[in-house]
């Protein structure tokens, strides 16, 4: 049970947050000076437009906790509750971070290229032309769900050879969730601009701006391989 509280508790933590940060950013002028885009200063139209994804946002939200929940009493066996070390608990993370990028980036990448799914599906997401930062989950259910795929893949893997630390799985699901209201925003980034490769919410925001490429989420090192970098005139 502890496996399951902890984790439904970060999720809430990050949610919570969400919630806090979009409300300042929506009515407060605290964020207005560092705004990637002038449009975003248009809060009245912003405001409406947020209210009318609220009931997606809350079923997304509900069914995420309870999938979570389910899932992690049924799958209790693949985690490992002791502290195995700094080293096991960084190899896990990383681990973990790696496999469930790599995966969001070529899932991400099809919702736009296959017609069905980006006018079925992902085009849903993209109403948010100016995303505030619980934006992140509105989205059509399969799209959210299928986001969090690359997640159980990287815990699969490491299953087939050491049950998974769950001290480095919660990091993950922590990090996940503070960098997903990073991006989502439509705040510059001061964090991600000091670490290599991690793709700050310029980035982001750049690809909701123009509805193609800068396919990434968390590692801009996928966009870079792949070729699908979004360039700015004059870069």
């Amino acid at each position: 049970m502890v496996l399951i509280f902890v984790t439904l508790g970060i999720l809430a933590f990050g949610i919570g947050l969400g919630f806090l940060y979009s409300y300042l950013i929506m009515y407060t002028k605290i964020f207005d000076s560092v705004k990637i885009r002038e449009q975003q200063l248009e809060m009245p139209l912003s405001r409406a437009e947020f209210y009318k994804r609220v009931p997606l946002i809350s079923f997304n939200l509900l069914s995420l906790f309870l999938i979570s929940g389910v899932g992690l009493y049924f799958g209790a066996s693949l985690f490992n509750m002791q502290w195995t070390g700094v080293g096991i608990f960084v190899l896990h993370f990383l681990a973990i971070l790696f496999i469930d990028d790599l995966m969001f980036y070529f899932i991400h990448r099809s919702l736009h290229d296959v017609k069905f799914l980006h006018q079925k599906v992902h085009s849903i997401h993209h109403q948010a032309s100016q995303p505030f930062p619980l934006d992140f989950i509105y989205a059509h259910p399969v799209e959210w769900l299928s986001g969090y795929a690359g997640a159980l893949v990287g815990v699969l893997v490491i299953n087939a050879f050491v049950p998974v630390d769950v001290y480095a799985f919660w990091l993950w699901g922590l990090f996940r969730s503070m960098h997903e209201l990073d991006i989502h925003s439509g705040v510059r980034s001061v964090v991600s601009r000091y670490i290599p490769l991690l793709a700050g919410a310029e980035h982001h925001d750049f690809h909701h701006l123009r509805s193609k490429g800068n396919y990434s989420s968390t590692l801009i090192l996928w966009d870079w391989v792949f070729g699908t970098t979004l360039k700015r005139k004059g870069s």
